[in-house]
């Protein structure tokens, strides 16, 4: 069974990670707006948006996919950290993380909305048509804008976190000497600091 502390430390790995993913999420997105991909999409730009949308939504959702079954697994991100989201953004989040599982890094069938069909005309040899959503349909700009102001807020909030979790933490965990580089601890230390 796993102490307090070790759980602690777990969870300032997941804060830790989890805060780069969202900063990457931003950065992607502020990049879609700034480079005004929404503009004139589908014509103009489609693949690089559907690409860079894509991007921002996995690096969003990974804190919370998790990695089930791996040995290194990180904590669950906090449901609290989703706190500082109005009604919107909550949706907003929904919606994201349901892409992601269902379109983005899956395939889906029933998000697909698949449907067969055969073409027949006169004189012609018959046709398949498969009908399907469009499952690279990036978020509009609105959305863009929204998603931004989210993967900002949570950066706060993980920030906040890791600051808590450093002062209860600061002690348990090895020192990293600035005059020659060298990492000293206890046993204990060394494991949680992820040096032995």
């Amino acid at each position: 069974m796993k102490t307090g502390k070790e759980e602690k430390v777990r969870l300032l790995r997941r804060v830790l990670v989890s805060y780069n993913d969202f900063k990457q999420a931003a950065h992607i997105s502020s990049h879609i707006l700034a480079a005004k991909l929404h503009r004139n999409y589908p014509e103009k730009d489609r693949h690089i948006l559907q690409a860079l949308n894509c991007a921002m939504i996995i690096a969003y959702d990974r804190p919370f996919s998790g990695n089930r079954g791996s040995k290194t697994m990180l904590a669950v991100l906090p449901e609290r950290v989703l706190n500082a989201f109005t009604t919107d953004e909550r949706v907003l989040h929904q919606v994201v993380m349901k892409d992601r599982n269902e379109l983005l890094a899956h395939s889906d069938q029933n998000a697909w909305c698949l449907r067969l069909s055969v073409i027949k005309s006169s004189g012609r040899t018959p046709m398949l048509v498969p009908l399907h959503r469009d499952t690279a349909a990036p978020l509009d700009e609105k959305h863009t804008r929204m998603f931004t102001g989210m993967a900002h807020k949570l950066m706060e909030t993980l920030f906040a976190e890791r600051r808590a979790l450093e002062k209860e933490l600061i002690d348990v965990l090895p020192t990293l000497s600035l005059e020659d580089g060298s990492v000293t601890g206890d046993e204990q230390a060394m494991r949680y600091g992820g040096w032995s």
